[in-house]
């Protein structure tokens, strides 16, 4: 039994020196035929060159403050309807399904108004004037109708657009 393995161990010991040679033979022959891998060499292999202006977002323009103009802030709301001053509410003597017809009705007859929905179930009209949304309501108060612009929290506005636009409305429906 002695002689086997006597005769194995150097078997194995040259089997080894064998596959070391052969995996380091790889690499030794590739460089000396020069078969180097080309793809290390292309240009596509460069690093990522971002062009000038593109490293910052761009910031031309983001926060404008619009021009007010010269009338701002006065209580004159258009030429072409005299006397119509911004209120925050009036009331129509009418029924709130009169008064939410004929309050469609004038507001398709005023300049600036824009994207008229109307909200039968909720006696309104969702509208755009002067670039603010709200919606103009009318609703039953002791036997008359309340017109009031509701803001998109649900809060009665008073100033700005939609005060203006109550004005028109107030002059229009009498």
């Amino acid at each position: 039994m002695s002689a086997p393995s006597s005769l194995f161990r150097p078997l194995l010991i040259g089997a080894v020196a064998i596959a070391m040679l052969s995996q380091s033979g790889c690499a030794w022959t590739r460089n000396k035929l020069g078969m180097d891998a080309k793809y290390q060499d292309s240009v596509q292999n460069q690093p990522l060159e971002v062009p000038p202006g593109l490293d910052a977002p761009l910031t031309l323009g983001a926060v404008t403050v619009p021009d007010l103009g010269a009338n701002a802030g006065s209580s004159s709301i258009s030429p072409g309807v005299p006397g119509a001053a911004a209120v925050a509410s009036f009331t129509l003597a009418d029924s709130p399904e009169s008064a939410w017809r004929r309050i469609g009705i004038a507001l398709g007859k005023i300049d600036g108004v824009s994207n008229i929905e109307p909200a039968q179930a909720l006696s309104s009209y969702e509208v755009t004037f002067q670039g603010a949304t709200m919606l103009v309501r009318a609703q039953a108060s002791d036997g008359q109708t309340s017109v009031v612009a509701l803001g998109p929290d649900g809060q009665p506005l008073g100033t700005g657009p939609a005060a203006q636009l109550l004005g028109l409305l107030k002059a229009r429906l009498g």
